[in-house]
């Protein structure tokens, strides 16, 4: 088994599948060339292959394999994985390694041999640096290292990384982790059951069935996907899903390693803010867009008031991905429109509950930074009343003195009266900035819009959509820009010229999702774990229940949980229909007990990711096969 797992592993990190590309495919026919080599598929063809995923611009499909047990059993295990993965750009001169383990390997471990570490001489000997270091004695600090020392674990993550280059007991390269290991062991298992299956040694009363999807990195656009065909598959070949096991990499410290029960949940609001432009010498004038939106930032930006806390566990508060004016050009005007998006994370809030949430903290963003403008255009008048006051004094003195017939004392800086009255009437200036603003939900917008002109709206959207799709499907833009801009369209469509703030969703959405948490299947994430533990210890290694993985994954669309409220978010996001959509009744159909748990790995989307050996290799099959055969589907 074990050179089985690192063979497939080493056949699919050499295919890199980059989220998002074309080059995507590759990884998929890979996957399948495997599958289909194996005399179990040989034997039974129709158990296996490719499903294109409806409505994908890229044409990347899902792959299968169904391995059915001795009594046709309808009890199903699903394994499951992405075969995509991030680019390698953070490789640096290593780039054109990234996908070959073995050169990356010899390379890292060349250079680990050639690396000089920095530290002080007083602790050499005291068990900082192993034995085997060399101090150089003119330099007083500096240890050279030699081609196999190993260093104690430390915090420093890049000293970590050289400890785990110098120990050979981890694999390399991009995909290694995240996650072609677990797709690699996945396959392994599979195929091994095959086979048991195929000389009579298996004694499974079920089935198991190997799903890998692409664009988890992206937009899950092969998850969502896979709903329908999951849903079809247990229809056609009468099956039940008992788990379904997402094979992604998972930290492991003293306690364990982690096996995720759920996966938080994730929304994108957009917030587009027209203020009133003006030239920057009459900025009260106008009203800043930037600024509103600045509010807006910092009374959302890492907010704990929207973090969620379950059974001592925290999602992260939201944080912005982008935030700019909408100005074509460069002018001294200030702007009138202004754009962002943020990351709101949840374990129960709904998209409904996190739109009403924005839409107060919009209009106190107005409120504030209109506050802000009226006080300091008073900071600003009051420093102005207070010259123009000195400055008429001087002007009806030089007036008296002239009509004495008597030289002026000042003449620097002459000053009419006129002038001065004009200054003073700065005196006089102390009412509020006078504004008016609006704080609306897309879909508020939307129904202004139908309210002036219905057909006329409908046609107009209905282009819309179609050009931004096209857009899309051209990778000329991505799902965030593209609501921006259909956003913006709309707005200028309204006619709208007072100022206003906007509020919408961006894809893509991840419903949270929790294996205890389904309708008529309470706790059996839970039921599931316990025997999951159980066979980890079997296999000597550790596990520790954890609620929600707070990374974002594809368990999202494996079942709907508790009440959470989703009828509203297609209404309020303007890309929903043909260029994006969740099929929310389909999902919470499926309702799959479902869990993360996969290799040991570190460092995953960056250049030193990696994968421990003995946990890929034999820890993993090992609980999955025990899992499978002895736990859950034997006879």
């Amino acid at each position: 088994m074990e050179e089985k797992v690192y063979e497939y592993l080493n056949r699919l990190v050499s295919v890199p599948g980059i989220s998002d590309r074309a080059e995507e495919r590759k990884a998929a026919e890979a996957i399948r060339e495997i599958i289909a080599e194996q005399p179990y598929f040989k034997a039974s063809p129709e158990n296996f292959g490719t499903v294109e995923i409806p409505g994908d611009a890229r044409k990347r499909p899902l792959v299968y394999g169904l391995v059915r047990g001795n009594k046709k059993s309808g009890r199903t295990i699903i394994l499951t994985g992405h075969y995509d993965v991030v680019s390698v750009e953070d490789y640096g001169k290593l780039k054109p390694l990234a996908f070959s383990m073995d050169e990356l390997k010899a390379e890292l471990e060349k250079e680990y041999g050639e690396r000089v570490m920095w530290t002080p001489k007083k602790t050499v000997g005291k068990g900082s640096i192993e034995v085997g270091a060399k101090v150089n004695e003119e330099a007083g600090e500096r240890v050279e290292v030699p081609e196999k020392m190993t260093f104690r674990a430390v915090a420093d993550p890049e000293q970590d990384f050289w400890n785990d280059v110098a120990s050979g007991e981890w694999i390399f390269g991009r995909g290694a982790a995240d996650m072609k290991g677990g797709l690699a062991a996945g396959l392994a298992v599979l195929l091994g059951i095959g086979e048991e299956v195929l000389d009579g040694t298996c004694g499974m009363d079920g089935n198991v069935l190997f799903l890998s999807v692409p664009d988890e990195e992206s937009y899950s656009v092969g998850m969502r996907g896979a709903a329908g065909f999951l849903a079809k598959l247990r229809e056609q070949e009468k099956l039940s899903y008992e788990l379904l096991i997402d094979l992604e990499p998972m930290s492991r410290d003293e306690n364990g390693q982690e096996v995720f029960l759920g996966s938080v949940g994730k929304c994108m609001p957009v917030v587009l803010v027209q203020g009133r432009t003006a030239h920057v010498s009459r900025c009260f004038d106008g009203l800043n867009a930037v600024g509103v939106l600045g509010r807006m930032f910092e009374k959302t930006e890492l907010s704990a008031e929207f973090a969620e806390v379950f059974d001592g566990e925290v999602c992260m508060p939201p944080t912005w991905l982008n935030f700019k004016d909408l100005k074509k050009e460069y002018d001294v005007s200030v702007p009138a429109r202004a754009a962002g998006y943020l990351s709101v994370l949840s374990f129960r809030s709904g998209p409904g509950e996190i739109m009403e949430k924005m839409r107060e903290l919009g209009a106190e963003a107005f409120a504030d930074y209109i506050e802000k403008m009226d006080a300091e255009r008073k900071m600003l008048e009051e420093k102005l009343s207070g010259r123009a006051v000195q400055r008429k004094k001087q002007c009806v003195k030089t007036a008296e003195l002239q009509a004495a017939n008597v030289e002026s004392i000042d003449h620097t800086d002459p000053v009419s009266e006129e002038y001065a009255d004009n200054v003073g009437e700065c005196e006089k200036t102390n009412d509020a900035v006078p504004q008016k603003f609006n704080v609306l939900s897309f879909e508020e917008l939307s129904e202004q819009c139908r309210k002036k002109d219905r057909d006329g709206f409908e046609s107009f959207m209905a282009e819309l959509k179609a050009r931004t799709e096209a857009r899309i499907r051209s990778g000329g833009i991505n799902y965030p820009q593209a609501t921006i801009d259909m956003m913006t369209e709309v707005l200028d469509w309204s006619g709208l010229t007072d100022p206003v703030m906007v509020i919408g969703f961006a894809p893509p959405l991840y419903p949270a999702y929790h294996s205890d948490q389904m309708a008529g299947k309470e706790g059996v994430g839970s039921w599931q774990f316990r025997k999951i533990k159980k066979a980890s210890e079997a296999a000597g290694c550790m596990v520790k229940k954890v609620h929600y993985f707070t990374g974002i994954s594809d368990l999202s669309y494996c079942g709907t949980c508790g009440d959470m409220d989703f009828s509203g978010y297609a209404a309020e996001t303007p890309l929903w229909g043909g260029g994006y959509q969740v099929d929310f009744e389909e999902i919470g159909k499926l309702n799959i007990p479902a869990v993360l748990m996969g290799p040991w790995g570190k460092d995953i989307h960056r250049r030193t990711e990696r994968v421990n050996r003995k946990s890929l290799l034999v820890e993993l099959p090992e609980i999955l096969h025990t899992l499978i055969e002895d736990q859950i589907l034997l006879t």
